[in-house]
Formats: C-alpha cells, structure tokens, sequence
C-alpha cells in the first residue's frame, strides 16, 4: 500500500503549503475558468456569487484545517516536552540509583578496610604484650635464678660456717690429746692426727683474715679517732738476763689508711696502709684498756703480722713498723710476743669464732679516755680525716694527703669551670643555682678547705673562713700582659671583709688558666678564633646552639687546651654534638695531640646531661647525670632515649620530678634492657606514675646492680591510692633505700599502715636519711612516737648511720619528744630538721645532749628549727654554745 502526499508530509503544516495542496486537488476549471485551450474559454463566466461561495468555501476551510494543524503542533510539542521530561527524569533516576550503588560500594570496602586495619592492630597489641609477658617472664626466671643462686651460696656459706665449727671442735679435742700425752715422743702421733691438726691451722688461718677483712671492708663514718691502730712494746725490761714480762708497756700507734683514693693515675709509687709518724700514746690504764679493746688489738696484730688487701686498701707484712721498733730487732718475733700478751690477757683461745670483732662508733670515740695526752695535744696520731667518697672517710697523714691535695683541686677546678665559675688557683667564682649544684661544689670544696657541705653562700660561718684559707688574686702589671708574659700574676690578697685577718693558708699562686663565654658560634670571625687560640682557655661555654655549619669552629676550638666544656644547646642537637665532641677526640688520640677536654655539659630548660671523659679514651667513661628535675613535657623522651642508647657508661646518676611520667619511665626501662642497667643514683619522685611507670622504675632498679643512692619522696600519702603506691615502692625497694621523704595531711590516718607494714628500722638496713612531715599541724599517738625513735636509733647490728633526720608539723598526744631526741646519735648524725614543731624543754634536752657529750667536735652541720624555737630569751645563748661544739653547723630558728 503506498503512502499519499499527505502522509509523506504531514508534518509540513504551514498555512502556504496547505493552500497550494488544496489548489491542486481542485479541477482545472475552478482554478482559472479563463484559462486557454478550455473548451469554455470562449464562453461567458459563472455567475459572480457562486464562484465567491466556493472561495468562502474554501478559505473557510482552509481556516478550519489551520486550527487543526495548530491544534496538532500543539498538542506534539507538549508530547514531545513530556517525553523529554520522562527521558530525563528517567536518567535522573538512573544515575542517582548508580550513585547510590557505587557509594554502598564504597562504604563496604571502607568498612572492609577499617576492620582489617583494627584486626591487624589488636594483633600487634596482642604480639607486643605476648612479647611483653615474655620479657617479664624471663625477667621473672632470671630473678628466680638469681634467687636461687643465692639461696644456694648461702647454703654453701651456713655449710661452711658448720665446717669451721665442727673444726673448731675437732681442734680443741685435738689440744686435749696432745695435752693428754704429756712428753711422749713426736711418732706416737698418728698421721691422721697430724693431718687435723694441719687443717684446723689453716682453718683459723681463713678465720682471722676473714675478720681482717671484715674490719678494713667496714662502713667508716666520720668519727674523731682513727679506727686503725696497733700496740706495740714501748720498752724491754732486762733483769739478769732475763726479760720481765710483767714490766713490759705498751704503746697505741694509729694507721695511716691511705690507699688507692690517695693515689695519682701517673703515680708508680705504692700508697699502703702504714704506721702514722708518731711517737705514739702511752695508755693510762694498761689492763682496764687491754680487757676492753683487747679482741680488737688480735685482729689488728694479725693484720700487722700477715698484711691483707682489699679494693682500696693494702697493708703489706710488717711495713712501716722498723721505725719504731728499731732495725736491729726482730720486727716478727716482737709482733708474736705482742700477739701472745693479747691472747693471755684475754683469755683468747685458737680457734676461737668470738675472739675477732669490730668497733662501733661509741666505742671508738672513747679511745682517747684510754691515751695519755698532753695539753693541746692532738689525739689523732698526726693524721686528718677526709672525706674519699660520700658517706665514707679516711684517716691520712699528711704527707698522703699533700699529694692527694692536687687531685682535690683538679676536681673543684673542674667543677667550678663546668658551672660557669671562674678558676684563678686560689679564686673561685660561681652562681650557684640549684641544690643538687651547691651539694656537689661544696662536697668537693670540703675536701680541699676542710669546709662542710652547705645550701648557700649565706651559711658560710666565721669558723668555716677561718679554716678555709680562701682568696684571689689579682695582676700586678698592665692587664695587656696577661697574653705575653702571664708570669706577672702573682700578687694574691683576701677578699672577705673581717675575715681577712683570720684566714689562714696564704701562698703566692700563679693563674694559668682562661674561661672564654662565647655567645653563638656563628658570629666568631676569623680575628676572634685566633685571638681565643692565643687565649688557649681551658674553660669553654656555649650560650647558643651550635648548628650543623658550626662544626669546623667547635672542632677548632676542642683542639686547644680546653678542660671543660659546656653548651646551652636544644636536645635535637644533643647527639650530634656529643659525636663530634667524641670523634674529635678519637681524632686527637690517634695523633700527637693529647686531648685535654675531661668534663662536657649539655644543658636545656628542660634537662641537663653532664659527662667526663676518661683521659686517653674517646667513650664517655665517667658516670653521667641525666637531670630531669625541670621536665615537664614529653620532648626530653627521643633525646633521653637516643642518648642512652647510643652511648654507654659505667654509671648514671638520674633525678627526677613529679613531672616525671610513665612513658619517661618505660622508655628509660627499654634503653636499660638494650644495653644493661647502669644507674648508679636515682632521685625519684613518684607522684605521677602508674602501675606500668611503678613496673618500668622497678626493673630499672633491681638491674642496677651498682645503685649507691635511692630515694624515694612519697608525698601526698592522705590519698588511698598515693598511699598504697607507697606502700608497694617501700616492699619492693626497701633492702636498697637509702633516703626517705614521707609527706601527706592527716598523718594519724596514713602513718599506722606504714608502721604495721614496717614496724621498726630493720627492714631500711641502708637507709641514711629519714624525713617525716605533716604539711599542716596534726596530733600523732605514743604508738607513732615511739616508731619515730626506732626508726632514728642505732641498730644494734652493723648498719649504716643515719646522717639525716628531719621532722616538720607534726605533734603528740600525752607524748613529747623525749625518746626521739634521746634516740638520735649525735656522733654520726649531720643534719637534723625540727620545724613547726611544739617543742620546749625537749629542744634544751637536745642542746644539753650536744653540749654534754664526750666528743670535742660533732659531725653536726645543719640544725634546723624554724617555727620551733621557744620564746625564751637564751636562745640565741643556747645556739651560741652549740658552735662551741660545731663550729661549721648552720643554726636556723628564726
């Protein structure tokens, strides 16, 4: 079937294509009647009106098939807008639902992702405490192990205890027999006799050396007498050729102790134990003397007859003794003889365990009621004691000390350029800025002037100058001499106002020595290195940190003569300048130059690291302190933790804050492991720690097989859980405590659990200072009194001294301080705190205790009674009276 015109374009609606299709379908004569060639046209027209119908006719309809066709249009557009609006809406709806697929998507593989990421983190968390549990499993064996190595040497020392015992037995059944044959010949021993009675000599051979060895390896607090002496016939009565035993007298002679402590590195000759060079005492009373200190003199004398040796001691046979005894007599059979005295005025029998003992301090301070001493004499034998380590004194003659002397004054000359001070041999500025600083200045001053440590310049004492011997000097030419000819320092005068005419142990000295204080190093010119190479300073400080450009300058600088060097630097530069210190060094020691830097301090706001170097050796051999007093963020931790990694040392000393934080710990603990624990003082105060900060601290503690010094500062001990912190601290360290701080309010509700825990001082054997307080005023029982007392007594086994002992708002009910004050041993005790406290006659008790005492001087250095002293007029007269008997303690009272 074939389409018509009209359907092929039906869509053509436009008025003048409908018109000329209309005109077309018309018969030609419609169209132009007129036209040629018709068969009408010649003929006359239609009439008018019907032509004029048709039109009308047909503009009518071509009017009609126009509104249709617009009609149409009309109505296809709108067909065709709603079709466009379907399509699309359509795709609309399409490409939301694919967005919202591929977001679904997404979110399951996020998902996905987040929870494999959580599972692969709870494995390594699991791992890392499987790891940990490990670690502190094996931590735990080793502890087991290292038990049960000591329960079994201390079974092998009770067996041998046994031995000596049941041979002590065998060799006095021994005695017996041989006592039971009378005169019979020498064969009718029988060689297993012979053979016992061969081993019971050596047996107590090992007993007397093992009591030597007691004696020489005892704590030496300070006493005012030598704890080393002997006695010794002062003359031989003759009559008839025989000798008179009963005429014989003795003599005491004192020991020099000098030692490895008394020695320079340098030094070929040996420093033994000898006789001081002393006439020596006659005694007032020979027998009541002997009777008393006679088991004491036997170990002596056989410490006199076989020598012995220690760590720091050496006392050869017999040496030093011919200049007493005289070269033309036998030294040994006169030391057997006064041997033998000693055992028949003591009834000492061989083989006796009880015939060797040592002194204790009371009984060593009235040696001197036994000496025969002139008038202004000193009792002490030409010896002086000093102090060789903390807590530890020495009686040295004076011409071991003279050569120690040096080594003292290189060691406050070290320390005062290491803190900024200035050091002209005999002068010595500097600021002083923290306790821990003024301790160490002072400790080291005192063994040079004899001066007692003290907290600030402002204790210094009349009687302190006196015996110090302190000055400067100054030039005694033009200053522009000082690079050329620095001989023409030379003129010294004293600088201490009305102390000037007292101070005694002036000499002309010659300054040396230079301290250069450089602010950035990137400033120096060309003209100012040299200038400080002519310089040639032995003290060196950096106030700004010294940059990566920096190291040519640095490197210029440590190959003069600089002794001490310290840097104010930022802890991202710590380790790198402690390798380019350390390689220069190295760099040094593999050449002809002999490095001459000892002592190297790094200091931030935060932490300070002080280090020594060993001479001859690039390593930091000397032990450091890591101070992080002052910290109070995490950004010390990488430089702490790479800096103990990285480098290692024989010891470390370590104080720190409240600030001081578990990770701190933890990562303190994790260096330890990786390179051993070596810490050999720690100042702890454990208020923000936790159980896993506790945990870390402990391990680093019970692997600190050379800690000297712990102490705990156990504050705010009100609170339950700062309570049972301390609690487990204290059962956990307490073999190794040696300074205890407990503080807290309500102490009547705190201090009963401490004491059930630890209801006396024999759980603290090394504990030297003891400080108690209240924070405000609270009333204690008797129970706690009396606790107080046995925690300040002498123990009556050997321990070491308490030196420390402070107490602060605290009072009793019913009670006074009676027992405290009559418990605290005034011959060892250095410094004692009372404040806020309600004391009255018990302060004259204690002043009268002081004043009453047998010694001519007490260790005493600090007495402390602020908010104590009573309102009574003598005071100031009593405080007076106490320096007569420590002329270098510091009174506080007001």
């Amino acid at each position: 079937m074939r389409k018509t015109d009209d359907d092929n374009q039906a869509l053509d609606v436009s008025p003048h294509s409908l018109l000329l299709k209309m005109a077309l379908r018309l018969p030609p004569t419609l169209i132009n009647p007129f036209r040629p060639g018709t068969e009408n046209s010649m003929a006359q027209p239609e009439e008018p009106h019907m032509f004029q119908l048709q039109m009308d006719k047909l503009v009518q309809r071509i009017q009609q098939t126009d509104q249709k066709m617009e009609e149409v249009l009309e109505r296809t557009q709108q067909q065709m807008q709603d079709r466009i609006m379907q399509t699309l809406q359509q795709m609309s709806r399409q490409h939301t639902e694919e967005a919202n697929r591929l977001t679904q998507q997404l979110n399951l593989q996020r998902h996905q992702w987040e929870e494999a990421l959580r599972i692969s983190q709870q494995n390594q968390h699991q791992q890392f405490e499987a790891v940990q549990q490990r670690l502190e499993q094996l931590d735990q064996d080793s502890r087991q192990q290292v038990q049960h190595m000591q329960q079994h040497m201390q079974q092998q020392i009770d067996k041998a205890q046994n031995d000596a015992h049941h041979s002590q037995q065998q060799y006095e059944q021994l005695l017996q027999q041989v006592y039971e044959m009378g005169n019979a010949r020498q064969d009718h021993l029988s060689p297993e006799l012979g053979l016992q009675a061969s081993q019971l000599v050596f047996h107590q051979f090992v007993h007397v050396r093992y009591c030597i060895q007691a004696v020489l390896t005892q704590p030496s607090p300070k006493l005012p007498t030598p704890r080393l002496f002997i006695i010794l016939p002062a003359q031989r009565l003759i009559v008839d050729g025989q000798e008179e035993s009963s005429s014989i007298q003795f003599r005491l002679h004192f020991l020099c102790e000098c030692g490895s402590y008394t020695m320079d590195k340098d030094c070929d000759k040996p420093h033994d134990v000898h006789m001081a060079n002393h006439p020596g005492y006659d005694l007032i009373n020979q027998d009541e003397f002997i009777n008393k200190y006679g088991s004491y003199l036997l170990t002596m004398m056989y410490m006199a007859k076989y020598g012995a040796r220690t760590r720091k001691l050496a006392v050869p046979p017999l040496l030093g003794l011919t200049h007493v005894i005289g070269e033309h007599q036998n030294i040994s059979q006169i030391v057997d003889d006064t041997i033998i005295r000693l055992k028949e005025a003591t009834g000492y029998r061989d083989g006796d365990s009880t015939g060797h003992k040592s002194l204790d301090a009371t009984e060593l301070t009235k040696l001197q009621s036994h000496l025969k001493v002139t008038d202004g004499e000193c009792f002490t034998g030409g010896l002086s004691q000093r102090c060789i380590q903390k807590g530890h004194y020495a009686w040295i003659c004076s011409d071991h000390w003279r050569e120690s002397y040096e080594l003292a004054l290189q060691q406050l000359k070290y320390n005062i350029i290491a803190n900024g001070g200035v050091w002209k041999t005999s002068e010595a500025k500097i600021n002083v800025t923290s306790e821990a600083m003024a301790r160490r200045f002072y400790h080291d001053l005192g063994k040079l002037f004899r001066i007692q440590s003290e907290k600030n310049w402002r204790s210094w004492t009349e009687a302190v100058l006196e015996q110090g011997g302190h000055s400067h000097q100054s030039a005694s030419g033009p200053t522009t001499n000082i690079l050329e000819d620095p001989d023409d320092l030379e003129s010294l005068f004293l600088d201490f106002g009305r102390f000037t005419m007292s101070a005694k142990g002036i000499s002309e000295v010659k300054v040396k020595d230079v301290a250069v204080s450089i602010r950035d190093l990137s400033t120096l010119s060309f003209d100012d290195m040299e200038f400080i190479q002519q310089c040639r300073p032995t003290a060196l400080v950096i106030s700004g940190t010294p940059q990566k450009k920096d190291d040519r300058r640095l490197v210029g600088l440590l190959q003069n003569n600089v002794i001490t060097l310290r840097i104010d630097c930022d802890m991202k530069r710590f380790i790198g300048v402690i390798d380019l210190v350390c390689s220069t060094r190295e760099k040094m020691l593999q050449s002809v130059t002999q490095p001459a830097l000892r002592m190297f301090e790094l200091v931030h706001p935060e932490i300070k690291l002080e280090v020594s170097f060993d001479e001859g050796s690039p390593a930091l051999d000397m032990p450091p302190c890591i101070n992080l007093e002052d910290c109070q963020s995490y950004t010390v931790e990488p430089a702490v933790y790479n800096f103990i990694r990285q480098h290692g040392w024989s010891d470390i000393t370590f104080v720190v804050s409240e600030s001081f934080s578990n990770r701190l710990a933890q990562l303190l603990n994790e260096s330890m492991k990786e390179i051993g624990s070596r810490v050999a003082r720690l100042d702890i105060t454990p208020t923000s720690l936790t159980a896993p900060g506790l945990d870390a601290m402990s391990r680093v503690i019970n692997q600190s097989q050379g800690l000297t010094y712990l102490r705990l500062s156990l504050g705010n001990l009100h609170l339950n859980h700062q309570l049972e912190k301390a609690l487990l601290l204290l059962e956990r360290h307490k073999d190794r405590l040696t300074s205890l701080r407990l503080e807290g309010l309500h102490v009547h509700q705190w201090l009963p659990r401490i004491i059930e825990r630890f209801p006396n001082n024999d759980g603290f054997p090394a504990l030297e200072e003891f400080f108690l307080g209240g924070l405000w005023t609270h009333w204690i029982s008797d129970i706690e009194c009396r606790w107080i007392a046995s925690m300040v007594s002498t123990r009556s086994q050997p321990r070491i001294p308490l030196k420390a002992f402070g107490v602060a708002d605290i009072r009793f009910f019913g009670q006074d301080w009676t027992p405290v004050i009559l418990a605290i041993d005034l011959s060892t005790i250095e410094e004692l705190y009372f404040r806020n406290l309600a004391l009255d006659h018990e302060m004259k008790l204690l002043i009268h205790r002081i004043m009453d005492g047998n010694v001519s001087s007490l260790p005493l250095r600090l007495l402390d009674f602020k908010g104590t002293t009573p309102n009574d007029h003598t005071a100031r007269e009593m405080f007076a009276r106490i320096r007569e008997k420590a002329p270098q303690a510091e009174i506080r009272w007001e």
